[in-house]
């Protein structure tokens, strides 16, 4: 059961920013501005406004890392529409987070600002990404920060409901988080997978893809916990899996096979059949290479009968927020599943045609039924997690 979501993310703070700007087709990327990038070609990317730096300030105390803050106010508000309250919580209750960059950013402010007194590393450790996280939510099971490259959002999901599943915890709450780095708009480049100006996933004239930040949550919890407390599901987990085809460092395998596989296990765990999925939320990142890969995965999974799969990326509007990718995804889904709407491809003008086995969403959207969403997130080295969710109403979760 899925009962509470939170998000961070360049559209602002809060679920309800983010599904106003990915349902309406907003573009949340922009200018660099978090530091100098005028020595890059390519300057834009996703940032969390800094008109939320007051908002974040009321919410949790300071912190050098600003993605462990993201964290705890993403978790804060999970937990609240979990209806979780704190000191209350009957139940073992587990945290189960991922990232990429960690807390690379505290580094590079390290090493470039004297003002920042140096006493050991320990401020840059990864785990301090977790430091807030016992202000928000009581926390008597285990904790866990993954880092499987930008897939660990779903990872960090998929480890969360195996805990439960298991009898380890009763309560799982689970996400990804990034902050945006100087070394992470460095690497891109080197890579030459920048976009100039927007990330256009699905379309034929893509050029690259944009990095981005923030942090996405989901509070998971058994049925049986759930209705013991007078809990509410908002959705349920079908299914979740995770692959890696180990094919090649930045490309994924020509033929898609992880991507079929972590398709096809989430149909057979929730039960479904292909025509039963409503909305693909793709990775589609806006690389030249990858999103037509993606696209005929998709399309050798679930097939083009009696209709094509109807897919969107998101990435159009808040660019690659890589470790809460797959977070920020899950939380769009469970909104989308409320809503009976599915975002569209905010950027989308001219559709590859590469990618003609997909229904591509327009950019302002579509307005139909949704009761089931699968969605994909890849990570450098082949990584790839689904997760498959469906309204509070379906029969059976898995």
């Amino acid at each position: 059961m899925v009962t509470g979501i939170g998000a961070v993310s360049p559209a602002g703070v809060g679920s309800t920013a983010l599904w106003e700007a990915v349902s309406g087709g907003r573009v949340a990327t922009g200018p660099v501005t978090r530091f100098d990038a005028s020595a890059y070609a390519a300057r834009t990317a996703g940032e969390v406004p800094s008109s939320c730096s007051p908002e974040l300030d009321a919410a949790v105390p300071p912190h050098p890392s600003r993605a462990a803050r993201y964290l705890a106010v993403a978790t804060a508000e999970a937990v609240r529409s979990a209806a979780l309250v704190p000191g209350r919580v009957s139940g073992r209750t587990g945290v189960f987070a991922g990232t990429v960059m960690g807390t690379r950013p505290v580094l590079e402010q390290g090493l470039t600002e004297t003002s920042l007194a140096f006493t050991g590393t320990e401020w840059a450790e990864p785990e301090r990404l977790l430091d807030l996280i016992p202000a928000v939510v009581d926390v008597d099971g285990p904790v866990v920060l993954l880092a499987s490259g930008c897939s660990v959002g779903g990872d960090a999901i998929s480890r969360g409901a195996a805990a439960i599943a298991a009898g380890e915890v009763e309560v799982a709450v689970c996400g990804g988080v990034e902050e945006l780095s100087q070394e992470v708009l460095a690497m891109f480049t080197s890579l030459r997978a920048l976009a100039p100006d927007v990330a256009r996933p699905f379309d034929a004239d893509r050029r690259g893809m944009l990095p981005s930040e923030g942090a996405g949550v989901l509070v998971l919890e058994s049925a049986e916990h759930c209705a013991a407390r007078g809990g509410r599901a908002r959705a349920r987990l079908l299914g979740h899996a995770s692959a890696a085809d180990a094919y090649h460092l930045t490309r994924p395998r020509p033929t898609g096979d992880a991507v079929v596989e972590v398709l096809t296990t989430c149909l057979k765990q929730a039960g479904r059949t292909a025509e039963q999925v409503d909305w693909v939320c793709a990775h589609g990142t806006g690389t030249p290479v990858g999103d037509g890969i993606e696209a005929r995965a998709i399309t050798a999974a679930l097939g083009t009968v009696p209709r094509r799969p109807v897919v969107s990326s998101l990435k159009g509007s808040l660019g690659h927020p890589q470790g809460a990718a797959a977070a920020l995804e899950a939380v769009v889904a469970v909104k989308a599943l409320r809503a009976g709407r599915i975002p569209g491809n905010a950027t989308l003008r001219r559709p590859d045609p590469a990618c003609s086995g997909i229904d591509l969403v327009p950019p302002r959207g579509r307005t139909a039924p949704v009761t089931t969403v699968a969605s994909l997130t890849f990570g450098l080295g082949g990584g790839v997690s689904a997760l498959m969710l469906g309204s509070a109403e379906a029969d059976d979760a898995a």
